[in-house]
């Protein structure tokens, strides 16, 4: 992985064998991996390693829009779409680099949880959370971010 100037962050893969099906072509699933992996490594960037470990993905939507292929170099882009005081939801947009075209783009929703007696509860997003997703956008949106229970 290689990082890259941030707003929005942005992280460099290259597609391996193992992500890909029968044709060569990365599966969903992997891709779906990989910008988890940007979304971590995002995390890492920022000093917080571990900040994901409670924060389960609710929502998904991702439009595929030309095939990686095993070898090509991807760039994974990653940017705060709205912030809530419980949850987040982020667009991604994956570039192939060694085609010059748009893969994938979508966005995915995750909630700020915490286990209590067995069970999983909304919670208020750490602030730390909302700082780096913030870091992701352009200062005049920065002020403009939502806050709702």
């Amino acid at each position: 992985m290689e990082s890259v100037l941030q707003q929005p962050f942005e992280a460099k893969y290259r597609i391996y064998w193992s992500e890909t099906d029968a044709a060569g072509i990365a599966h969903f699933s992997s891709i779906l991996r990989i910008i988890e992996r940007a979304e971590e490594d995002l995390y890492r960037s920022k000093g917080l390693p571990k900040i994901h470990s409670m924060l389960p993905r609710i929502e998904v939507h991702a439009r595929f829009r030309s095939p990686l292929r095993w070898g090509d170099e991807i760039l994974v882009r990653l940017e705060l779409d709205e912030a809530r005081s419980r949850g987040l939801r982020y667009r991604f947009e994956i570039i192939n680099l060694t085609t010059g075209s748009n893969a994938a783009e979508g966005y995915i929703v995750l909630a700020c949880v915490e286990q209590e007696g067995g069970s999983i509860r909304a919670v208020q997003c750490p602030k730390e959370l909302i700082d780096v997703w913030n870091s992701t956008k352009e200062p005049s949106y920065r002020e403009s971010v939502r806050e709702e229970g």
